[in-house]
């Protein structure tokens, strides 16, 4: 992952050296609807449910060369999912007791992509494009709603919980995305196009001493993306 990262970034500084007067700088903007989840392998935490969220933002793509381009942006990103967990209570009069807490984690981000973008030559008005790299998100906004069973059969809930001491500040995703622009005009063009983007760092910043490893969950998601290019 590493070295997919250092490859991005290389392409970025170099993109001026290959650039050809013919090529250049194209902006867009853009909504994207998602569907988002964890994945997680610490032993005794579940994933247990998706989040839809959406983003938007705006599109930079740097076409250094025919058919291809760097693409890169500012995006708000709303993200999330349910994860159930062991869990001890802490006070009351079952204080000490195991349980199953669930949260339902509400995350915003401010995403920065940066990927290559490979573009077919126009047919019939139609572009067609696929795009490989990495998106880096800063953290902004954690909320979440809590239940926790109690073993009286009862439960306690709390809602919008501030969750921004048990979650990280950055986060980091694979990209890969494919789509179609359909051109208006000129270099205007409708985009339309569907990405998966797979988490790689872990979103939880807390201990568990319910669980014998320090939790570790990644955010995935797929978005649907609708927009403009100019």
């Amino acid at each position: 992952m590493k070295k997919t990262a250092a490859f991005l970034v290389l392409l970025f500084l170099s993109a001026p050296l290959l650039a050809d007067n013919d090529f250049g700088f194209r902006f867009g903007l853009k909504a994207s609807p998602n569907i988002s989840w964890f994945r997680t392998e610490t032993r005794g935490y579940h994933n247990s449910g998706a989040d839809l969220g959406f983003s938007y933002g705006l599109i930079v793509d740097y076409e250094f060369a025919e058919y291809y381009a760097l693409t890169t942006g500012l995006n708000i990103l709303r993200t999330g999912g349910t994860l159930k967990y062991n869990y001890l209570i802490p006070d009351g009069t079952f204080e000490g007791e195991m349980t199953e807490k669930r949260r339902d984690h509400r995350l915003r981000y401010v995403e920065i992509p940066m990927a290559l973008k490979l573009s077919t030559s126009e047919m019939g008005y139609i572009t067609y494009y696929g795009q490989f790299g990495l998106g880096l998100g800063f953290r902004i906004h954690a909320r979440g709603n809590d239940r926790v069973p109690l073993p009286d059969g009862s439960s306690l809930r709390t809602s919008d919980v501030d969750i921004s001491d048990n979650t990280r500040f950055l986060s980091a995703a694979l990209i890969i995305g494919a789509g179609v622009e359909y051109n208006l005009g000129g270099r205007t063009s409708m985009l339309g196009g569907l990405t998966f983007k797979n988490g790689f760092s872990n979103v939880l910043d807390t201990r568990n001493p319910a669980v014998a490893t320090r939790p570790s969950a990644l955010n995935n998601h797929i978005e649907i993306t609708l927009g403009v290019m100019f």
